[in-house]
């Protein structure tokens, strides 16, 4: 296979701004769309020490300074508080949020369901949603969609159907649209962020957050309250992720999680496992419209509902996403804060400094990747993969806190895409004007409007 790197257009990606952002500025740049806040250098340095509103940081670049970060001291960098500022209102302290023990029995108790044995059981189960979303697509031929909302519907379909066994009662456009207006209202950085404003002031944000926030916890509470009682009946219940935060015990004292950390459970997987899925998925399908010969390469090795064992030979397939993921990591920033005084490389770090790595500055970081700006995706042919560092590319995160859903994302992505390409071409409708944004992931600023097309000789 050759690469025509030279010969493909740049994906559009906001333009890093030449020199440093003033004060303002840079708040400003933070507030309307944080990937536009980084300056030239911080995509050619190894790391970049610096200040803003948001108080002391370092960017970190060097794959060797990230994995010191996420696994060599990762005690001493936990989640800095801006962050779980964020997260809480709506996940509690579920695995996404929660830190040493507590994190260590949730992950114990959710990590069987997203082993390759257990994925695979839910393929028959995805290959369904798909299906019904192809169905709807028949009927849509020629027409314009959103398929970042497609994208949306599809993966929330495929995780009430899975790790939820079908029984998620609030409808895919419902939560689909709390969920973004969530992620818009407290992903975005505000003067409660920058100022040292008293807690208890109201915040717009939580407020314009709230309605979205009570849609997926009401559900999860009435899905929790339904399991329980089946239980407490000696009912018959399906063995998923309901069940097994119900009957998970601390292996040391015994006790039950309690109501709230299973509470916070669901609704992090409920409202969070699905986004990035439908993010990379999005984006991929984007690129895919752009770059003709990635779509046929697609296409070519398209199947129908395949199996664990044929979605493993989907080499193009795979490079094309993972390719698509580095361009648009769908979380474009992680960040953790120093609880003590360390030395992180040549770089001295106070207690209480943030640390941010950012998947979008460094999968586009011009000493770890030739041609960053260009979508190439055979860097991830299987003759190149081990020529990129572990730690320069995150789409997942890395360390003990990597995603515990990668395996299930990435089995889904796979089927989806094979499935989309063996029957349909979706094009960007004219006019339509595509920029990433993000918040607390990385989405298209106004959604992807693309027409819908038969696939030549597709059934």
């Amino acid at each position: 296979m050759t690469t025509h790197t030279q010969q493909m257009r740049r994906p559009p990606a906001p333009v890093p701004p030449p020199g440093s952002l003033g004060p303002i500025a840079l708040y400003r740049a933070l507030r309307a769309n944080a990937i536009t806040a980084w300056r030239a250098e911080a995509y050619e340095d190894s790391y970049i020490v610096g200040r803003n509103r948001l108080g002391g940081f370092v960017l970190l670049n060097d794959p060797d300074l990230i994995r010191y970060v996420l696994i060599d001291n990762a005690a001493n960098y936990p989640k800095d508080d801006l962050q779980l500022e964020k997260l809480t209102p709506a996940v509690g302290r579920g695995l996404l949020t929660a830190e040493e023990e507590s994190w260590r029995l949730q992950r114990r108790t959710v990590a069987p369901l997203f082993q390759p044995a257990g994925v695979a059981s839910y393929l028959a189960a995805m290959a369904i949603s798909v299906d019904e979303m192809l169905a709807r697509w028949d009927r849509q031929v020629g027409a314009t969609v959103d398929v970042a909302r497609e994208m949306t519907r599809l993966t929330y379909d495929i995780i009430s159907r899975t790790v939820f066994s079908n029984e998620i009662e609030t409808p895919p456009d419902v939560m689909g649209e709390a969920i973004t207006t969530y992620f818009e209202a407290l992903g975005r950085i505000d003067l409660w962020d920058v100022l040292p404003l008293p807690r208890w002031l109201p915040r717009p944000a939580f407020i314009k957050a709230k309605p979205a926030q009570k849609i997926f916890r009401d559900e999860v509470l009435r899905l929790f309250e339904r399991r329980r009682a089946r239980i407490a009946a000696g009912e018959s219940v399906p063995d998923d992720l309901v069940t097994r935060l119900i009957n998970a015990r601390d292996p040391e004292t015994g006790a039950p999680l309690s109501d709230a950390v299973v509470h916070d459970n669901l609704v992090t997987f409920i409202g969070a496992g699905h986004e990035t899925t439908a993010n990379a998925l999005t984006w991929t399908l984007f690129l895919l419209s752009q770059f003709p010969d990635a779509d046929a390469r697609v296409a070519a090795e398209a199947t129908d509902a395949p199996d664990a064992d044929a979605l493993a030979r989907l080499a193009d397939t795979r490079m094309i996403l993972e390719e698509a993921m580095r361009l648009y990591p769908p979380v474009p920033f992680m960040s953790r804060e120093a609880r003590s005084r360390d030395q992180i490389g040549e770089v001295t770090v106070a207690a209480g400094t943030r640390i941010i790595i950012a998947p979008w500055v460094l999968h586009r970081h011009r000493k770890l990747w030739p041609d960053a700006d260009m979508f190439a995706p055979e860097r991830f042919a299987p003759q190149n993969r081990g020529r990129i560092p572990r730690f320069a590319y995150l789409p997942f995160g890395a360390g003990p806190r990597i995603c515990v859903g990668m395996t299930f994302a990435m089995q889904e992505a796979l089927l989806a895409l094979t499935m989309i390409a063996r029957r349909f071409r979706l094009t960007l409708a004219e006019g339509a004007e595509v920029m990433p944004f993000a918040r607390m992931t990385l989405r298209p600023l106004h959604g992807l409007p693309m027409r819908v097309e038969k696939r030549n000789g597709a059934p």
